[in-house]
């Protein structure tokens, strides 16, 4: 089940697996903020931070650091103004891939680069797995809730979200830019994304598992240690995917 405590935890101990890959004391851009915890935590380290995100964001009445609102193409930064771009989780929900791929080479620096997080094919065939059970919890929720709904919960607003919940848990819905989820299993692989970046203007220079497990459903939520899931993560695949990508020298091929 959604928490967006958990969430917060995760994406923490994600950067702290993928810190040594940023460069101390840069100037760094989160593309995609979110609630801007990822960001806060990286102002508490030394970075220089900016963070934008959609004003549409389902996380825009959660935020927790200052996040500038843009307009989904052009990002309001000059030209050469930032040492990394930084994503968590991000690239795959952007339908205008090519013109934002443009945009952050405009807005790097000459030794520049992107480190973007992405999730893996592992997180997507898991998440599908971890399905079936979510919607029997999700429909014990239901009859539960209903009878006594938590406080400051109606009725009839706890069953439709239990009833979301347990439908959107067996139905393979793509998380991405696709409506289904089935195709995830290709597009979410290392193979998809080093294609799209060397398309886009982009080579990528190193990749890795970040290292953590868990599901887009949550499964057993804080009741599994960040340690535990690190070590579930070397037999089950980790959730994530670290791109350390850097701008091409020619940038063919640029439009799709």
């Amino acid at each position: 089940m959604f928490n967006i405590n958990f969430l917060h935890l995760l994406r923490e101990a994600e950067l702290e697996l993928v810190i040594a890959d940023l460069r101390p004391g840069a100037r760094i851009l989160e593309f995609g903020a979110g609630t801007g915890a990822q960001a806060k935590d990286l102002a508490a380290r030394g970075f220089e931070v900016v963070a934008i995100d959609l004003p549409a964001s389902g996380y825009a009445q959660s935020r927790v650091f200052p996040i500038i609102d843009y307009d989904g193409r052009t990002i309001p930064l000059p030209d050469a103004s930032i040492d990394i771009v930084f994503s968590s989780n991000v690239l795959e929900h952007v339908e205008n891939l090519p013109e934002i791929m443009a945009e952050f080479r405009r807005i790097l620096r000459q030794d520049g680069y992107c480190l973007h997080l992405m999730p893996s094919v592992a997180w997507r065939a898991w998440t599908f797995a971890a399905g079936p059970p979510t919607a029997i919890a999700a429909a014990a929720r239901f009859v539960t809730e209903f009878i006594s709904p938590p406080a400051g919960t109606a009725r009839i607003q706890a069953a439709v979200r239990n009833l979301k919940t347990g439908i959107g848990a067996l139905l393979p819905i793509g998380h991405g830019t696709s409506f289904e989820g089935i195709s995830e299993l290709w597009t979410f692989s290392v193979a998809a994304w080093r294609t799209k970046f060397e398309k886009y203007g982009f080579q990528v220079d190193r990749w890795r598992p970040v290292g953590l497990f868990h599901t887009g459903h949550m499964v057993l939520g804080p009741r599994a240690s960040i340690a535990q899931r690190q070590r579930w993560a070397a037999h089950f695949g980790s959730a994530a995917n670290l791109f350390l990508v850097i701008p091409r020298a020619s940038n063919l091929n640029e439009s799709d």
